[in-house]
């Protein structure tokens, strides 16, 4: 068996599932023999897998096969080969070749937590496919949309479905553009926008991921031409036809006769039937009829086992709203619980550290009370030794009141005599100067000198009286005040300035 050169519809899969194969271990069910393991190791991946149902395929392929990335293994055996969560992308060419649950619940084994699978079935409904897919074996499974859609959602929580379509035409580009060009897509000549899908594939995965939306692939024109009309120059020659013998060539010729009695005899049987075709026409109008009605019935039918199946679609899609409902509600609680028991553990903590700072505190409050003790005991001492400080001031000062009124009336007496002598003194001078003025001469300038002389000592001892007369009384105001601070400075100053 020799692997074909044509292009397969696989080939799509492998373009448009290249983000997810790119550096990943990659499980492929197929034909072993065909180019998507080599296309998906040139689009990156980190190794291949095969699984085929033909034993004798995979038998070939492993005595081609030259690379160390790529293994192959029937479908009979894989559970000695494959090995749980063992991979990472999983792609199915035809879902319909296989059992379809058997095999899904096969790629879901084999897949990891966050493994995607890309599944493609053939349109039962396709009339012109532009690539011929496989043969199909006589297990074949025929799957429509909502089948396909009902396999994989069974298995798998997230599925999207996509459509492999025909896509043919040609691009016009333009030589001289300055940037990158904006490539723009004309489907009006297509009725409906879109020719019917060849394949429909599901994206499935169980966390939810996205591809492309809509992606064009460009086939080699060549190689389609040729999957499609393969060359009569490329097909090998038949061989040449043996010469018969003279006994062949009697028995063609009676073999001859015979046909041509038999040609004669059906075109006796078509002019009968012609006949009798005229005869048949009412009949076959009401038949036709019949078939008609009997379509409309297959055609409601359908739709109501369409509707059945979106009505199920609906409850399937409630079940999983409630089923995330409650997963996100029991996350929610699990957070709030984790939550509450880490605020818990922080307030226990600073509690702790309160309770801490509540005994360092009651312990600074028992040395400030302590402190305080002493320090009320110490001022109480002290007011003691002020009121016996204040006793024993108030009798010096009534003492010393004493001494100096006695000064003062001395300083009066003394005042007085120092007046009456300056009284004399200044009546001595004039009388002085009236002789001093009649005398004249050098005599009188002595005289003068004396008289100055005299007169600024009795200037002088008028002015000390009147300065020890001020102060005694100012000492005799203060002597009757309380004994307080600025008494005390007062008389302190008071008392050296009569120092001075």
């Amino acid at each position: 068996m020799t692997e074909t050169t044509s292009l397969q519809p696989s080939i799509a899969l492998c373009a448009y599932a290249e983000p997810l194969a790119s550096n990943r271990r990659v499980l492929v069910f197929g034909n072993a023999l065909g180019s998507l393991p080599a296309q998906l190791m040139e689009r990156g991946a980190r190794s291949v897998h095969v699984c085929d149902i033909d034993a004798v395929r995979v038998s070939e392929a492993a005595a081609r096969n030259r690379s160390t990335q790529i293994a192959f293994s029937s479908l009979a055996d894989s559970d000695l080969s494959l090995r749980d969560a063992a991979f990472e992308l999983a792609v199915v060419d035809n879902l319909g070749a296989y059992d379809p649950l058997l095999l899904l619940r096969t790629v879901k084994r084999a897949l990891g937590s966050r493994g995607a699978a890309v599944i493609a079935c053939p349109n039962p409904e396709a009339a012109f496919p532009l690539l011929r897919s496989s043969p199909r074996n006589a297990a074949a499974t025929s799957l429509d949309y909502y089948a396909l859609y009902d396999a994989v959602a069974a298995e798998f929580e997230h599925v999207r479905m996509l459509g492999q379509t025909p896509f043919v035409g040609y691009a016009i580009a333009d030589f001289s553009a300055s940037g990158e060009p904006e490539p723009a897509l004309d489907t009006s000549f297509v009725p409906g926008g879109a020719e019917e899908p060849d394949f429909f594939i599901a994206l499935a995965s169980n966390q939810e991921l996205r591809l492309d939306e809509f992606a064009v692939i460009q086939l080699p024109t060549r190689r389609v031409l040729s999957s499609i009309n393969p060359s009569p120059a490329a097909a090998p020659a038949p061989p040449a036809p043996p010469s018969p013998s003279l006994e062949e060539l009697k028995a063609r010729d009676g073999e001859l006769t015979r046909l041509n009695q038999w040609i004669r005899e059906l075109e006796s049987r078509a002019s009968t039937a012609d006949e009798r075709a005229d005869h048949s026409e009412t009949e076959l109008e009401a038949e036709r009829a019949n078939l008609e009605a009997e379509r409309g019935k297959l055609e409601a039918e359908r739709a109501k086992a369409e509707a059945e199946r979106a009505k199920a679609d609906v409850e399937r899609a409630k079940a999983e709203v409630e089923r995330a409902k409650v997963e996100a509600e029991r996350r929610a609680s699990a957070e709030l619980k984790t939550r509450y028991e880490q605020d818990l553990a922080a307030a226990r903590a600073e509690l702790d550290g309160l309770r801490a700072q509540g005994t360092q505190l009651r312990e600074h409050l028992n040395n400030q009370a302590n402190e305080l003790s002493r320090v009320t005991s110490e001022l109480g001492a002290r007011t003691r030794q002020l009121a016996e400080l204040t006793e024993k001031s108030e009798q010096a000062v009534a003492a010393e009141l004493a001494e100096f009124e006695r000064q003062l009336t001395e300083r009066g007496s003394e005042v007085r005599r120092l007046e009456d002598e300056l009284r004399t003194a200044e009546r001595t001078g004039r009388e002085l100067v009236r002789e001093l003025e009649r005398r004249g001469g050098e005599h009188s300038k002595n005289a003068n000198l004396e008289l100055e002389r005299a007169l600024a000592e009795r200037d002088a001892d008028l002015q000390a009286a009147a300065w020890t007369i001020e102060s005694l009384s100012l000492r005799l105001e203060l002597a009757g005040k309380p004994a307080t601070a600025e008494g005390s400075a007062a008389e302190s100053a008071f008392t050296g300035t009569e120092a001075r």
